[in-house]
């Protein structure tokens, strides 16, 4: 069974082998990409946990005007 598996997968390469390296290397390049998003996502998510008291940690944002000009702060 697993032979008769090998032998078609060799033969369809050959008589395909744009479409199957296609389809390869648009697979890789996904999965690939997937797992570059979430290490950024993991990356990102963890960036205070060094801190003991993480969870009062906040963020301030001022927007207002000063003569004239929009000013947008964060800290």
């Amino acid at each position: 069974m697993l032979n008769n598996l090998f032998k078609h997968s060799l033969r369809s390469f050959k008589r395909q082998r744009a479409y199957i390296i296609i389809n390869v290397l648009g697979l890789s390049i996904g999965i690939a990409c997937s797992l570059l998003i979430s290490l950024y996502v993991i990356n990102e998510a963890s960036y205070d946990n060094y801190n003991t008291k993480k969870d009062r940690i906040f963020r301030v944002i001022l927007n207002g005007k000063i003569g004239g000009q929009e000013i947008t702060m964060a800290t």
